[in-house]
């Protein structure tokens, strides 16, 4: 092979130098044979990389079908690298025969290895383009997974806005179960292409037949809502209701559904037809858990157009079931919202009527307490008057000086009488109850108690006894009133518990140490510095011998109207026997020797004192004339404001004193009176049965009214209060 390498060196020589060259152009022949063995080394160089990449490339991936081929291949690089390194090493041994030896055999096989990698190529460029053929296939495929991932992802994205413009329509529609439902109808038929669709709800019992309360068509240009009840009811108990009713996904009906056909208005619906469950949430559901149950559904059905008419699928996706299942949730929302709002707008409607009821009966009750305490008054004043006019004339009987002690006794005990009567009636007015405490003459007042007892006792057809003790003490501090009111609650009690005519009413009136007070009685405060006294006053019924009674009752419920006087008194009472014998222990603090006693003091008499009296009331009028002229006053009376007015505006009237009645229109004749050009010196004094406050001070003084006498009018009281009156 060197001499091959020689011989084609020479020839190349003589062709380019035509035999004309000379040493000079050795040096070009060498550059070009330095030339010739770099490119064999490099192509030797790439050829014996080629296997190693195979093998590498062979390792990474699954080439089994290839596997020959790329031995072949392999073995043909090797072998023409080997071929192209050994034309390197010719190069600088031309005349070796182990290179040429060599060289003839890498070519030998190089050939062979050639011819069959040939032959198997011609089996494998069909495969490599069936290869190529299923690549572009694949990638058009991946184009289309492509295309349909997009239209996925934008259909998901128009199924979010679709949930979220429902659910911003169900929350923003009026929260009434009907116009709810009729509103997510509307908006499904329109977002989900839908043929039909209906809503059945259970009667009142959850166990009821379904009815048809809604149906939407859009089989025309627009929806159609068909007639409620124009269907059927569906019983609860059908195949697809139970199905619908025992899942919350929502289910495709079958062909022959007797519910699809129902919802369709008695039709086959052309395309299919999907049913879910909407819970019909209210208030009694909500009772603390997280999670509400419903106690009745209602069912949705959805029809689908078919796909003949070009607008629709004609059958139910995953998907579209998963959109309706999260509306019907929505729904179910809203329709909570609205049982609550209905149920608190009943609530609210039955509320305002029991208010108007209340506030009706609250009229109706101030009227009928405004006319109580109109007859109340009434009675009070018709009763207050001839008490009055009686306290009068008493005050003047009992200034007479050839009475006997009996008939004082009688006297002083009406007169006591028509005063407790007087505080009585007070009482009721003010709704209040006073103690007031003064000295009186406790002797006194039992002698008038037991008088007045003894004529209980001699109406009811029994005995009267009383025992009083003699060392009880004269004048003692207190409300003789009050004490007088026990007294004769106390007879009246222990009466009340008789039921035959024998038996006989017996009065104690003792003196007791701290020491003999009941059990029950409480502790007493320090009133004062002085002495006190506790008195015992004991009333019962004594039986005679052989006879017996039936009791009505403990006597504690009659005396429980007494209990707060006693209480307010420092006291304590209690019964014994079934009420037959009452017991009252009353503190009493003892009229220090030294202090001014309550005496009768001198009438004053006022020598002919010109008096007008104006007095509405006949009674009343006579009693206090005849009071005034008990007193030395010369009196004309009047029966109305215009009388006296009349009698005042006379030229010769030269009255003093003008005396006024409040009950009728005093302040309006007052003032009149002022304005009279002939009034000389003229006193106004007013009487008046009320307590007397500021308010009256200031409307007397305003009308002219210079002074008040307080009611009632006794001898004593009012000479008192004419001498203050003329005095000031």
């Amino acid at each position: 092979m060197a001499r091959h390498f020689a011989a084609a060196a020479a020839a190349v020589q003589r062709y380019y130098c035509g035999g004309g060259c000379d040493g000079r152009d050795d040096g070009a022949v060498q550059a070009m044979l330095q030339c010739q063995r770099v490119s064999d080394f490099l192509i030797a160089a790439s050829y014996l990389s080629i296997p190693l990449e195979l093998l590498y490339f062979a390792s990474c991936a699954d080439l089994a079908p290839l596997k020959w081929l790329l031995l072949q291949l392999a073995a043909f690089a090797v072998l023409g690298g080997a071929t192209h390194l050994l034309a390197v090493f010719s190069h600088a041994h031309p005349h070796s025969s182990g290179l040429l030896l060599a060289s003839t055999a890498a070519k030998l096989l190089a050939a062979l290895v050639s011819f069959a990698t040939a032959v198997s190529l011609v089996a494998l460029i069909p495969r490599l383009i069936r290869a190529k053929l299923r690549e572009a296939f694949l990638r058009a495929k991946a184009r289309q997974l492509d295309r349909d991932l997009g239209l996925i992802r934008r259909r998901v994205e128009a199924t979010s806005r679709l949930v979220r413009m429902l659910t911003h329509r169900i929350r923003s529609s009026p929260l009434d179960a009907h116009t709810i439902l009729h509103t997510t109808m509307l908006h499904l038929a329109d977002a989900l292409e839908l043929h039909s669709c209906a809503v059945w709800m259970p009667g009142r019992d959850a166990a009821d037949d379904l009815h048809l309360v809604h149906q939407l068509s859009l089989r025309g240009k627009g929806p159609v809502r068909v007639v409620v009840g124009s269907q059927a009811p569906i019983s609860a108990d059908d195949p697809d209701v139970v199905d619908v009713m025992a899942s919350e996904a929502a289910k495709v009906l079958g062909p022959g559904s007797v519910l699809a056909t129902a919802s369709s208005g008695e039709l086959q619906p052309p395309g299919a037809v999907a049913a879910i469950r909407i819970p019909m949430l209210k208030v009694s559901n909500f009772d603390g858990r997280k999670t509400p149950v419903a106690s009745s559904y209602a069912i949705l059905v959805l029809a689908l157009r078919s796909k003949a008419s070009g607008s629709g699928s004609g059958e139910w996706g995953g998907h579209d079931l998963e959109v309706v299942q999260v509306i019907a949730d929505q729904v179910a929302v809203a329709l909570s919202h609205a049982a609550v709002l209905e149920e608190w707008q009943a609530m609210s409607d039955r509320l305002a009527e029991q208010n108007r009821a209340l506030l009706h009966a609250k009229h109706d009750a101030m009227m009928a307490t405004e006319g109580i305490n109109s007859i109340q008054s009434a009675m009070c004043d018709g009763m207050r008057r001839p008490i009055y006019s009686i306290i009068g004339l008493l005050s003047m009987v009992r200034q007479a000086e050839d009475m006997r002690p009996q008939q004082r006794l009688v006297a002083d005990a009406i007169a006591r009488t028509s005063t407790l009567s007087l505080a009585l009636m007070n009482d009721v007015d003010t709704e209040t109850l006073t103690v007031n405490r003064v000295p009186f003459d406790l002797r006194s007042l039992m002698r008038e108690a037991m008088s007045v007892a003894g004529c209980l006792a001699s109406c009811g057809g029994v005995g009267f006894s009383y025992q009083l003790e003699n060392a009880l003490p004269e004048w003692v501090v207190g409300d003789e009133t009050r004490v007088f009111h026990l007294l004769l609650q106390m007879a009246g009690d222990v009466l009340g518990q008789r039921r035959d005519g024998a038996g006989r009413l017996s009065f104690s009136i003792k003196s007791c140490s701290a020491d003999e007070k009941d059990s029950s009685t409480p502790v007493w405060p320090d009133l004062s510095t002085g002495c006190s006294v506790c008195v015992e006053f004991q009333v019962a019924m004594e039986r005679s011998t052989g006879c017996s009674q039936t009791p009505s009752g403990p006597a504690s419920s009659q005396i429980n109207t007494c209990k707060k006087i006693v209480q307010m008194m420092n006291g304590t009472v209690w019964s014994a026997s079934d009420g037959e014998s009452i017991t009252l222990i009353l503190h009493f603090q003892l009229q220090q020797s030294g202090m001014c006693r309550r005496t009768s003091s001198s009438i004053p008499h006022f020598n002919g004192l010109r008096i007008l009296l104006a007095d509405g009331d006949a009674m009343s009028r006579a009693v206090t004339q005849k009071l005034l002229e008990e007193l030395g006053c010369q009196v004309i009376s009047a029966s109305s404001g215009a009388h006296c007015l009349a009698l005042l505006g006379s030229a010769g009237s030269s009255f003093q004193l003008l005396l006024l009645d409040l009950d009728m229109d005093a302040f309006e004749v007052a003032l009149r009176i002022r304005g009279l050009k002939n009034r000389r010196w003229l006193l106004i004094a007013a009487a008046l049965a009320v307590t007397v406050d500021d308010g009256i001070r200031e409307m007397c003084r305003n009308s002219g009214i210079n002074s008040l006498i307080q009611k009632p009018l006794t001898l004593t009281a009012l000479g008192a209060q004419l001498h203050r009156v003329l005095r000031n």
